[in-house]
């Protein structure tokens, strides 16, 4: 797909557009952010077991994997612009509604649609990212991720901080959220001014080879962070005796590695080469994991967390950028097409370790993370082809 700078655009718009961009990764990261740390405490206020939390867990999977294709058919027919504008001032309400709700059905009820929400801006952001990086002619697609990173331990750390304060019933989350909702307020009016892909009507169409073999590699990476990101202050507060504020150190760790990674991401790509990104990085998770499971101590199992996010951390720009690229594909289409396979592993495959944690302990269901990134470094040749 060719995508040129529209002749209206000048250079300051151009980077007013590329912090707008990189704004709308910060609102997601920071809503997935406050999430996680969240969790323990939503366990604790309803008294429920991991297979609950898993199930929770499946329920937004199901809203944001239900989203994804609508929202890319919707980008490629109006532009991903409105649709990345509207997306991102939404999205901050829902975490909040999530976390506060005072029972179960709501619960399920506030974690499907804020599935819905953020599956959807990931998807419509993704798209102004590949954009914005095809007509600047350079890579750029790491970068963006990293800002989602960013917000993620922006949005931990100080979710992690306010309830240590006492802000531990849900107040946090309003006031991270409040944070959030002027971000995207702002950033609704600088976003990249791409035009729409296709002009008559919504379509869909099931995925070309090469979309899928990206997918499966998206798949996988997606669950090894969706790992991470939602059992690992579970895990560090119930089998490694942390606190509630200490065990967000994993995840916190995690983020780091990951915003560091994927700032320098598009030289470190470029020097190695996407097959021995995904070659190397597999090997990496598999080895954080098994520390993270084996170490008696929590800090040494933050340092395992954080290893996976160095694994990690570029496998899904190269993905995305890979599937914004594929011939006789709308940038918005194929990069929906491979959000929806990583979604599916990101939200899926956590929620399923609920369970397994619930039959044989958070320990067992982590080490399943391990076979993730095995395939992956198995899979590396595949982008080569």
């Amino acid at each position: 797909m060719d995508v040129t700078v529209p002749a209206a655009v000048t250079r300051p718009a151009s980077l007013r557009a590329r912090a707008a961009i990189c704004a709308e990764f910060v609102i997601l990261g920071g809503g997935s952010g406050v999430w996680a740390v969240h969790i323990p405490v939503v366990q604790a206020r309803l008294a429920i077991d991991p297979a609950t939390i898993g199930l929770a867990l499946l329920v937004f999977s199901i809203g944001a994997v239900l989203t994804m294709p609508i929202t890319g058919a919707l980008a490629a027919r109006f532009g991903s612009q409105p649709v990345t504008a509207v997306l991102g001032i939404v999205a901050p309400l829902l975490p909040p509604l999530a976390i506060l709700a005072p029972s179960l059905p709501l619960l399920f009820l506030g974690t499907f649609f804020f599935g819905v929400t953020m599956g959807g801006l990931d998807v419509a952001m993704n798209a102004q990212a590949a954009e914005y990086e095809i007509a600047r002619g350079k890579p750029t697609m790491s970068s963006f991720h990293a800002f989602f990173s960013l917000g993620a331990l922006a949005g931990s750390a100080a979710a992690s901080w306010l309830i240590g304060l006492g802000y531990s019933h849900g107040a946090a989350a309003v006031m991270i959220a409040a944070v959030l909702l002027v971000t995207g307020l702002v950033a609704a009016f600088n976003l990249w001014p791409a035009p729409p892909s296709h002009r008559n009507g919504v379509r869909f169409a099931l995925p070309q080879r090469s979309l899928v073999a990206l997918g499966i590699i998206a798949f996988l990476a997606f669950s090894a962070e969706g790992a991470v990101a939602d059992w690992s202050a579970l895990y560090l507060n119930k089998v490694k005796d942390a606190t509630l504020s200490a065990a967000a150190d994993g995840f916190i760790a995690f983020s780091i590695v990951m915003v560091v990674c994927r700032l320098t991401g598009d030289r470190v790509v470029a020097w190695l080469g996407p097959v021995q990104t995904l070659l190397i990085g597999g090997g990496v998770i598999a080895i954080g994991i098994l520390i993270a499971v084996l170490s008696p101590y929590a800090l040494l199992a933050a340092v395992g967390f954080a290893l996976v996010g160095l694994g990690a951390a570029n496998m899904v720009p190269v993905a995305f950028s890979a599937s914004a690229r594929t011939p006789g594909v709308a940038a918005s289409v194929g990069t929906a097409t491979v959000t929806t396979f990583g979604y599916a592993g990101a939200l899926v495959f956590p929620a399923l370790l609920g369970f397994i944690a619930n039959g044989f302990g958070l320990s067992i269901s982590l080490l399943t993370v391990i076979a993730m990134g095995i395939v992956i470094s198995l899979m590396a040749g595949t982008v080569r082809r």
